[in-house]
């Protein structure tokens, strides 16, 4: 798990909101802050600046859970799920990423509006890494969720997660151990991308401030 989230009668709800003091922390759920983007690209094996949108939407922070199970070919994973946003300008980003490929669910811009399904159908059998992820894009300001539920694996509805395999759902989270089991960026790293995603983005001088 990265940044802000929270699990509530067999759901799960992820945020933008950072803890500074300004009137995000309003919006955070668990105590923990939004996390870089680039530890969020890491994590759910993205490529750097994958999360970034055309033509000129910068992801900047956000949050992240996830979790690997194995899936026999045919079966089909599915969830509900639902975005809200409290900006109105920029394109928050709401996705999932399944072995490694992005699938957006929702933007500022498509919220898609109340419950939504998801379906994916397992090709082959093998181990699946599944991500859940919402972000803030350009600006550090105004908070986006994302809450999932109703996550199942099977043709006739069996329910995931199995008490056999994973509980992603767990109290405290505390299962969402293969983050952990992934190489991890040390800070050094972390600010050697961030400085690269600045130059990137502004030139050599600062960034305009947020309006």
């Amino acid at each position: 798990m990265l940044g802000d989230a929270i699990t509530l009668n067999g759901s799960i709800t992820i945020t933008t909101a950072f803890l500074d003091g300004a009137g995000d922390a309003a919006g955070n759920l668990s105590g923990s802050p939004a996390a870089d983007v680039a530890a969020i690209e890491s994590a759910a094996g993205i490529a750097p600046f994958g999360l970034d949108l055309p033509p000129d939407h910068f992801a900047t922070e956000g949050s992240l859970v996830g979790q690997s199970f194995t899936a026999a070919a045919g079966q089909v994973l599915s969830f509900d799920w639902s975005f809200a946003t409290r900006n109105d300008l920029f394109f928050d980003h709401a996705f999932v990423v399944i072995d490694g490929r992005l699938t957006t669910l929702a933007t500022t811009a498509k919220p898609g509006g109340g419950l939504q399904s998801f379906a994916y159908t397992v090709a082959r059998t093998c181990q699946v890494m599944l991500a859940f992820g919402v972000d803030d894009m350009t600006t550090f300001t105004g908070v986006s969720s994302l809450s999932i539920g109703n996550l199942q694996l099977g043709a006739v509805a069996a329910p995931v997660p199995e008490p056999s395999t994973w509980a992603l759902f767990g109290a405290g989270l505390g299962v969402l151990g293969w983050f952990a089991r992934r190489p991890r960026f040390s800070g050094a790293n972390l600010q050697d991308r961030a400085r690269a995603r600045h130059r990137i983005r502004c030139g050599s001088g600062p960034c305009p401030a947020a309006s």
